[in-house]
């Protein structure tokens, strides 16, 4: 009887995206993850937009959100002839004057660090630095948008935003149970400094324990959790 009666939406309906404009820190993993890059986000203009016509409602940007600023709602986007753009300009968050408390930042406790460089990879807005060879981590304060990307990559849980870092105990090194062990090479594909091989034809794993940051990627990967630190 629709329009005369009002329709009636199903739970769990997939209709079209919506946004929190005020919980948006422009992070652009949404725009990254949406497989019709349907989704553009600029931080220097400060605007979130969707092509309606060009999203598949797959709600693939609710769900990597960090700040959980999108949903899915149930209503369709009304059928036309013309491309649907919505374009939501996204308020400037203040900061907090100097001296008024401490703003919080992304911190790293080096003492844990490993430099896996894992942090760097999954930042969306390329604002972390890391180098191996010289043992440093850098932030760009300013690019930073904390998201908490990198605090959920990290092997060592060494990443925090906070007014300051926390410290705890490394591992000593990487071992494996070969008895337990398939050979089945994830962790190889998992070490983010390529420092293991797996050769299922001869039952070999090595580990080259100078190129190894023992960040444990490979140790939360293992199908068979045959490998310690």
């Amino acid at each position: 009887m629709y329009p005369v009666v009002p329709r009636e939406w199903k739970e769990r309906t997939r209709g079209h995206i919506d946004i929190d404009v005020d919980a948006c820190i422009k992070c652009g993993i949404c725009a990254k993850k949406c497989p019709t890059n349907a989704i553009t986000v600029s931080r220097d203009e400060s605007y979130w937009e969707i092509q309606r016509m060009q999203c598949i409602q797959c709600g693939c940007c609710a769900e990597v959100c960090p700040k959980q600023c999108l949903s899915m709602a149930p209503e369709y986007t009304t059928p036309t002839t013309e491309k649907v753009i919505d374009k939501f300009e996204i308020p400037v968050q203040a900061k907090p004057a100097a001296g008024g408390g401490g703003e919080e930042k992304l911190n790293c406790n080096t003492d844990e660090c490993v430099f896996c460089g894992l942090c760097a990879k999954t930042c969306p807005v390329g604002a972390l630095t890391v180098d191996r060879e010289s043992k440093t981590w850098k932030v760009d304060e300013a690019a930073c948008v904390k998201c908490g990307a990198c605090i959920d990559k990290c092997p060592k849980k060494c990443l925090e935003i906070s007014a300051a870092g926390g410290a705890a105990p490394a591992g000593d090194g990487l071992e494996c149970n070969t008895d337990e062990c398939v050979f089945c090479g994830l962790c190889a594909k998992t070490c983010p400094v390529d420092a293991l091989t797996v050769d299922r034809e001869s039952k070999k794993w090595e580990v080259d324990k100078a190129t190894c940051v023992q960040c444990g990627a490979c140790v939360d990967k293992c199908p068979k959790k045959c490998l310690s630190l």
